[in-house]
């Protein structure tokens, strides 16, 4: 085990407000949060004075197995998922992507989430296709859920069924997830009914999409306690519209950000929060407070996905947090306008996964080899080898290839 880590004078969102604390972990667990901590010669000591120190970000719906380039569509509207995917499928996109290595093709879905400071993400698919990856990439995946894919009659065979998965995360304290109304066709819309016929609907359901629901729908899942996941920039790419998130929110209902995949969604999740608050402004003429898009990635996600107290930052749990330089005031909480080069540090487990070159000796301290590179116009360090994963990839298909989830390399 390393020695403490100390990092002092950041700025923490806590009780509503912007903080100045300091900041100590060792190994995987966050040890103390003070106004002021009396740093000792056992410590290695870092001052974050200016910068703000945030939970990790959490990505609460990804399919990383489709962590691939060029989007597909976007001109062409559809009423239901599936017309989408079998025109993905058809895709020349599509073939070139099967000829890249599944182990490849998580580990550039790991990396677009962690160069946008996320460091756990919900991968949405059978547990059999995600076991083989768990605890070998650089972002946490989700991994204690039951699942279908969809409800209706499109549905994939994922699981055993909603009414047998939904029991069994009853049982076992887990998340239930699924795609619901991911659409505008009948199917769609009846989705929720049938779901509630499966004794499905509850406070374990995590819904994601829910398109075409009006205020009844809404107050149906804000009575049932369910989660909601917000996928505008998927929505409007394959739809050409997105999920009323507004009436979810006035009902109280915990709304979650997701990119969903490569192929319609965006980027990652930074671009997302900027499209959300952009989409809501445009949608209702209102701002959606920075507070509001910061819950969705940090505590209603761990609300959502049962991943213990909603507030990340507290002594006894684990050191995942994120560093941010947005050159703003560190009083002022900011989300909705970061990119690639404000995120200065993300830690996961206690390990310095991806940072500026200035944390050099924080991965020093650690024994961590790095590898160099520059993301708009700032030079970050990360642990592993995205520039070898990417010749890997280029290999595969037989040309420089470019995906606009990482920088050009």
């Amino acid at each position: 085990m390393t020695r403490p880590i100390l990092l002092q004078s950041a700025s923490l969102f806590r009780n509503g407000k912007m903080e100045t604390m300091d900041f100590l972990f060792t190994g995987e667990t966050i040890t103390n949060i003070e106004s002021s901590i009396s740093a000792s010669k056992d410590m290695f000591t870092l001052s974050l004075k200016g910068k703000k120190l945030y939970p990790g970000f959490i990505n609460s719906h990804d399919h990383l197995l489709a962590s691939y380039l060029p989007k597909v569509g976007g001109t062409e509207k559809h009423l239901s998922w599936l017309s989408y995917d079998n025109l993905y499928k058809s895709s020349g996109v599509f073939a070139e992507r099967q000829q890249i290595d599944p182990e490849i093709l998580y580990y550039l879905g790991a990396y677009k989430n962690v160069f946008a400071g996320v460091t756990s993400v919900f991968d949405h698919i059978p547990h059999f296709v995600q076991n083989p990856f768990r605890g070998i990439l650089p972002v946490k995946l989700i991994s204690d859920y039951t699942l279908a894919h969809s409800v209706g009659n499109y549905s994939l065979d994922w699981g055993e069924g909603p009414a047998l998965e939904y029991r069994m995360a009853e049982h076992a304290n887990l998340p239930f997830v699924t795609h619901l109304a991911e659409g505008l066709d009948d199917d769609s819309k009846q989705s929720l009914r049938y779901l509630e016929k499966m004794d499905a609907l509850g406070a374990h359901s995590v819904l994601v999409h829910c398109l075409p629901f009006g205020p009844k729908e809404a107050d149906k899942i804000a009575e049932k306690g369910a989660s909601v996941v917000w996928c505008p920039t998927s929505n409007l790419h394959i739809f050409g519209k997105t999920t009323n998130i507004k009436l979810f929110l006035e009902r109280g209902v915990n709304v979650c950000l997701g990119t969903d995949s490569s192929p319609s969604g965006s980027s990652h999740l930074l671009e997302e929060l900027r499209t959300a608050k952009s989409v809501y402004f445009g949608m209702y003429g209102d701002e959606l407070p920075e507070s509001t898009l910061f819950a969705m990635i940090t505590e209603n996600p761990r609300k959502a996905f049962r991943l213990g107290n909603p507030n990340a930052l507290m002594p006894g749990l684990k050191s995942d947090f994120i560093v941010v330089n947005d050159e703003k005031n560190p009083s002022t909480l900011n989300v909705s306008n970061l990119h690639w080069k404000h995120i200065d540090l993300v830690v996961i487990d206690g390990y310095p996964i991806y940072g500026s070159v200035e944390f050099l000796s924080l991965f020093q301290e650690f024994g961590l080899g790095t590898e160099e590179f520059s993301i708009e116009g700032k030079n970050k360090l990360v642990a592993g080898s995205p520039k070898k994963l990417m010749k890997q990839v280029s290999d595969s298909v037989g040309y420089k290839k470019s995906l606009a989830f990482l920088p050009n390399f």
